[in-house]
Order: C-alpha cells, then structure tokens, then sequence
C-alpha cells in the first residue's frame, strides 16, 4: 500500500477497514505461531526477541492468549525485569553505559528463577523501575502450573546464555522484527530502524521521561549492540513474526512530529532527524482512539488493554 492511498482512506472515511485488516492479520500470524508451539510435544519455553521498540512485550502477551485458546496456560516473564540497574550495568570504553550488552541482565537470577518456575515451584516477582533505574520485588509471587508454557521476552531471550542447561527441545525460539509494507515515496519504503526509531522516540518520551535528543544520539549504539548480542542468534528462531501495522505511521505523526521538532531544536538538521521529519510529512494523521486496545501499537503510545 501507498502514502497516497492511506491518505485517500483517511479521506473517504475507510481507514477504520484498514486498521481492522492490519490488525487480523496479525492475529493470525499469532495464532499459527501458537498452533505450532502446541504441535512441539515436549515445548514448554518460548523464547521471544528483537530489537528495541518491535513489539515485543505485546507479541509475548497475545502469543500467551493464542497458547490459551489452544488450552495452555502461559505465563509471561520479560528479562527487561531482570535488568542489574546503572550501578551494575556494564559500560562502553568511554565510561559510558551499555545498555544493549547481554550482562545488563542479571543472568543468574534469572536463569535461576526460569529453572524454579519449569520445577512446578513459585518465585518472587521482579519488576524494573525505567526512571530510577533500579529492580524491586513488589511482594506477589509468580507461578507456571502444570503442563503451562512459560513465556519470556526482551532483546536477549534467544541468547543461549539465558537458558544455559535447559534442553533445546523444550525451547521454542521466535523473533520479531517490523517490516515495513508502505511506500512513502516512488519504490521507498521506511527501513525496519526507522519504524522502531519513530516507535521508541514516543515510547522514551511517554514511559521513561526521556529527552527526544538524547534517544536520536543514542540509536546508532542501539543498533551496534543489537548487531553485536541478538543478530548472531536470529537465525536460530523457529519463527519470525512481523510487527508492523501498515497504518501505524498515520497514528504516530500525532506524537512524534513533536519530538523530531524538539530534538531538531538541540541537534539541528541531522540527515535522520531530515529523514524522519520527511516520511511523517507525506502521511495523514490518524487519531489514536481508532487503535484498538490490544494492539501493538498501544505498547508505544499508551492506553493498552493488556496486562504487562
């Protein structure tokens, strides 16, 4: 599909059918997914990554509702929980922090944690506090009843060293990434970093109270660790489930014209703040009430339905 004609439905008052139409989609990838996770006989962790801003809080929370329409139970856990937090956290040569190394989590708890739940047994749940950058327990315990799947989530959940000891024929292993299916311009399409980017500039300035500059600055070191820790273990995946909405741009120039602004303020006319403000400006805006409340979208902008 076209800039132009996404527009002409925003025009003619049909963009609503293509929202509807993205979203089943979806759906469907989802529910095969599932269906192939329940044809594993001896799976019980599925393991779900991708790099930042694709989805994949959102994807592990459906995946876990398309597991129990096939009459699994499931139980999701995300390793963003089991961050170490900035006193710990690895750092860059320059001292600065490393936020995309795989020791920014806390791999022994974790694995500890994954082996308790897989024995039947209860944990304490941990949560990460994104502003003070710290973890805490808020006091309720967790647990994976009997035969249920246990679902983790975050940018190194297929890195094996999060899963060190448990068999591999118990692992069902999926990747996510968006891909990008709207042409903006003659043959040019958004790249899958464009999508996360304008994703994760709404989701930073929305959740984590972080400046639109700072996340621009940050992105190329972003996409260095994700080629360093998840792309050499995207090729193990059993699935790859893509997470973009072909109308999701419409509904994000609302928030992110915005920040681009902002940011341009401080940076000036970098060629990726240029190439942002270029794409949002070919594109109509879409109000976000028409998103439906389970959609993927609604893990960047807010008002999500689901539980996390």
């Amino acid at each position: 599909m076209t800039a132009g004609e996404l527009n002409a439905h925003v025009e003619d008052g049909t963009i609503d059918q293509v929202i509807r139409v993205a979203e089943a989609r979806q759906c469907k990838a989802l529910s095969r997914i599932a269906d192939d996770i329940c044809s594993r006989e001896r799976a019980r962790l599925v393991l779900l990554a991708g790099g930042s801003s694709s989805g994949k809080t959102t994807t592990a929370t459906r995946i876990c509702t398309q597991l129990m329409v096939d009459d699994r139970a499931a139980v999701q856990l995300s390793t963003d929980d089991y961050f170490v937090g900035d006193d710990e956290n690895p750092r860059n040569p320059d001292g600065t922090l490393d936020y995309e190394h795989v020791e920014c989590v806390d791999i022994p708890a974790l694995t500890a944690d994954v082996a308790t739940l897989l024995r039947g047994e209860g944990i304490a749940r941990r949560k990460f506090d994104f502003v003070n950058h710290r973890p805490f327990y808020p006091g309720d315990e967790l647990w994976l009843p009997a035969g249920g799947m246990l679902v983790i989530e975050g940018i190194h959940a297929l890195n094996p060293r999060l899963t060190a000891g448990i068999d591999d024929a118990v692992k069902y292993r999926i990747y996510i990434e968006p891909r990008p299916s709207v042409e903006l311009f003659m043959d040019i399409k958004p790249s899958a970093s464009d999508a996360r980017l304008l994703r994760r500039l709404v989701r930073d300035n929305q959740f984590r109270k972080v400046n639109p500059a700072k996340t621009i600055l940050r992105w190329p070191s972003v996409l260095a660790g994700e080629k360093k820790w998840i792309e050499p273990f995207r090729g193990n995946a059993d699935a790859v489930f893509d997470s973009y909405l072909v109308y999701e741009m419409l509904v994000l120039k609302n928030y992110v014209g915005g920040l681009v602004e902002l940011a341009r303020k401080e940076l000036g006319d970098l060629p990726q703040l240029m190439n942002l403000r270029r794409m949002l400006g070919v594109v109509e805006a879409v109000d976000a009430t028409r998103v439906p409340g389970d959609s993927i979208l609604r893990e960047t902008i807010g008002g999500s339905q689901l539980d996390y």
